[in-house]
């Protein structure tokens, strides 16, 4: 592993290609925005933003070790964008309606097991994802290894009423190659490429909202925050856990971690005077997108601290 193992990606902004969407403000795009899921090292990823300079491609990637790698080797490009994202479940929240000329996921893991079928491309809520944030016409390819796969994405995702299966290729010739697929190719195995056409307009629900606060007018002390460590809660699909707490004094942060549909967020809820009471929202420099789970957190932090 090299020097970027265990960086924070926020530490390293010189690569000028890496973003930070704030929660409830979809990323800007040109007539020609492309999108990759799941990039790996960015090695396709980079390649394909230098042939293509009339595109403005976006990478989201959840390994943020991943991200880091990508950016290095994507500094100076001008149009070339990244993000440390899981793209199953903020696909839907990065971009609006018809927006994407194209989406491009390439090797995902096929989740062949039961219990995981809510993460395989054919879950429901990616594949809705997808038919809402691309353009009439646009295009999703998918390359995979996998056969079994590979027909079920052609069965499952050629029926949605908003999409269309157009080609379905084994072992095609590709402009830009990534290092596994020439060593599978090397060794005799077969590539597919899938590919998908938007024929109709479509859209989904948006799970974030742009903002949260909740006020309270009771006193709090230190040693009711303290007494909301290792509190848990739970919903439908959501979970929530408050941690530490840390004050100058007069504000206190409270570390809390969230998950929706095991999307993942840590972060600290900040908790300061106003009005002769208090103001509970997640802390400004959080970055935290506001899901079920932020907003259900916060509700629970202060219900508690009301009741306290």
């Amino acid at each position: 592993m090299d020097i970027l193992k265990n960086s924070n990606i926020q530490a390293r902004p010189q690569y000028g290609v890496i973003i930070y969407p704030e929660s409830g403000f979809t990323l800007p795009v040109t007539s020609k925005t492309e999108l990759e899921i799941g990039f790996g090292n960015g090695e396709f990823t980079v390649q394909y933003a230098k042939m293509n300079p009339e595109i403005l491609v976006y990478g989201v990637e959840i390994s943020q070790a991943c991200v880091l790698r990508c950016a290095r080797r994507a500094e100076g490009l001008k149009n070339l964008r990244i993000i440390n994202a899981d793209a199953r479940y903020m696909l839907r929240e990065l971009f609006s309606d018809e927006t994407l000329q194209k989406i491009i996921m390439q090797f995902p893991c096929p989740w062949s097991k039961n219990a995981d079928a809510h993460r395989r491309v054919t879950a429901k809520d990616f594949s809705d994802g997808l038919a809402a944030v691309l353009k009439i016409d646009g295009i999703f390819e998918m390359i995979t290894d996998d056969e079994k796969y590979a027909h079920e994405v052609k069965n499952v995702l050629g029926s949605h009423e908003a999409l269309r299966a157009e080609d379905f290729e084994i072992n095609p010739k590709r402009e830009i190659t990534t290092k596994y697929e020439r060593k599978w190719l090397e060794e005799g195995r077969n590539i597919y490429r899938l590919t998908f056409r938007k024929i109709k307009s479509f859209t989904v629900k948006r799970r974030t909202s742009q903002e949260m606060h909740i006020k309270i007018k009771h006193n709090i002390t230190a040693q009711d925050i303290e007494g909301l460590r290792n509190i848990t809660g739970k919903g439908s699909k959501s979970f929530w856990k408050f941690g530490r707490s840390f004050t100058d004094g007069k504000i206190y942060l409270l570390e809390t971690l969230t998950s929706d549909d095991e999307f993942e967020q840590k972060f600290y809820i900040s908790i300061s005077p106003k009005d002769e009471g208090y103001i509970i929202r997640p802390d400004k420099t959080a970055d935290a997108f506001l899901t079920p789970a932020v907003r259900s957190a916060l509700e629970d932090a202060a219900g508690r601290l009301l009741n306290a």
